[in-house]
């Protein structure tokens, strides 16, 4: 009775999220289904409130993208940004959606798939809208490949930092780890994106534009924002504290900026998506209470009971992916950071298959992953939006192939 219960709060969550009733913010959803854990004693309030302090790498490094995202915005790189790609594509379509892809892959790998979201989604609708052309088709590459590229690196997704407990593996064990089978889930959900949206990115517009010129300050923002870059890159090959780094990273150059231009922080801090935090410590809440269910020591069992080939690096792979899609890859990379010591004293390729499932596999849904979630808030901040039967049907069709690709590399 009481999973049920648990099962049925997640449901309502991520039916908020997607639906928003009455067209409340989607953060409220959760927050009462969260809510409802400790008051239906599912969990004590003392575990939710640890459960919510358990985010704290989570929520510096989300705080710390969101300042350094709305730093970029207030510099206009993003209107610079949006002149170069439509310069750099030459009235062509399909080169166009080239650009977002690449630079996509490169924004995920080196400031995460959520970074990837809040950096691009708005100057690629920028771009569309100069060029009035479909947005879509780079929207879509957008939101894929900030899950595809997730597991580039540990900085390439939050979920890594959850899965390991805030304490991923240092940079070269995981490239050793993950590199090609990151590589295989970019490209196969390249090919198969790329033929999907063909005929649409197959167009010419006469949207280009002088590239504008970026004063000093700006010009100084864009150079500390690629030192941002290689800062995290750095704090992951020494195993530092990613969280804290991002998030002191975004509040310094935030406050450089701030002083250069001689402007009040508050129109920056309001428009940062504060909701977001709420939304992501209330997902905590409900993963703390399905802990607690003893459904941990059943998924262990049920995927031990596979043994450590094929089968069982498939069904961990997929089984998280699955999961991920009904409660959000967050919730999952909880649940699958108290699976993985007990995986990975079995078979380190289940711990490895944990991961990319928590990674890649919410590319399935919309409500599959943070990113994806944030990406549908800023589609509807510009009026823009798209279906859940839609953006699965792209789903199905890009994430089954793309993740059994990349637990394939896991059996050689």
């Amino acid at each position: 009775m009481i999973e049920y219960s648990l099962w049925g709060l997640c449901a309502f969550a991520i039916a908020g999220l997607l639906f928003r009733p009455w067209q409340l913010p989607e953060a409220l959803w959760t927050s009462l289904a969260a809510l409802m854990v400790p008051l239906l004693g599912l969990c004590s309030w003392h575990d939710a409130g640890k459960a919510i302090a358990s985010g704290k790498e989570v929520y510096l490094f989300l705080f710390g993208m969101m300042v350094l995202s709305e730093v970029a915005r207030q510099e206009k790189l993003f209107d610079w940004l949006a002149a170069s790609a439509l310069l750099h594509a030459k009235g062509s379509g399909r080169r166009l959606f080239l650009l977002v892809f690449a630079v996509a892959i490169v924004t995920t790998a080196f400031l995460s798939n959520d970074a990837t979201i809040i950096l691009l989604t708005p100057p690629v609708i920028a771009v569309a809208q100069k060029a009035r052309i479909d947005a879509f088709p780079s929207l879509l590459a957008c939101a894929f490949v900030a899950n595809a590229a997730s597991f580039l690196l540990p900085i390439s997704n939050p979920a890594n930092l959850v899965l390991y407990g805030g304490e991923p593996p240092g940079l070269l064990p995981w490239l050793e780890r993950f590199l090609v089978p990151s590589c295989l889930a970019v490209g196969v959900s390249f090919i198969l994106l790329f033929a999907l949206v063909r005929r649409e990115i197959a167009s010419r517009f006469t949207g280009a534009c002088d590239l504008p010129s970026l004063d000093p300050i700006a010009r100084f923002v864009a150079l500390a924002l690629f030192g941002v870059i290689v800062l995290l890159t750095l704090v992951s090959f020494l195993h530092g504290p990613l969280g804290w780094a991002t998030a002191l990273s975004g509040a310094g150059l935030g406050v450089v900026a701030t002083m250069l231009r001689r402007q009040s922080p508050l129109p920056a801090l309001r428009e940062i998506s504060w909701s977001v935090f709420p939304l992501v410590a209330s997902l905590f809440v409900l993963v703390s209470a399905v802990e607690q269910s003893g459904v941990i020591q059943k998924l262990a069992s049920l995927i031990v009971s596979y043994g450590n080939g094929a089968t069982a690096i498939l069904v961990t792979g997929f089984g998280l992916g699955l999961l991920s899609n009904v409660i959000n890859n967050l919730p999952s990379g909880l649940l699958a950071a108290q699976l993985a010591p007990l995986l990975a004293s079995h078979s380190p390729a289940l711990q490895d298959a944990l991961l990319i499932g928590v990674d890649l596999g919410p590319n399935l849904t919309l409500s599959g992953s943070l990113a994806t979630v944030l990406w549908l808030i800023i589609l509807r901040k510009h009026g823009l939006n798209i279906s859940y039967a839609r953006f699965m049907r792209y789903g199905v069709i890009l994430t089954l192939p793309a993740l059994a690709a990349s637990l394939l590399v896991l059996m050689l």
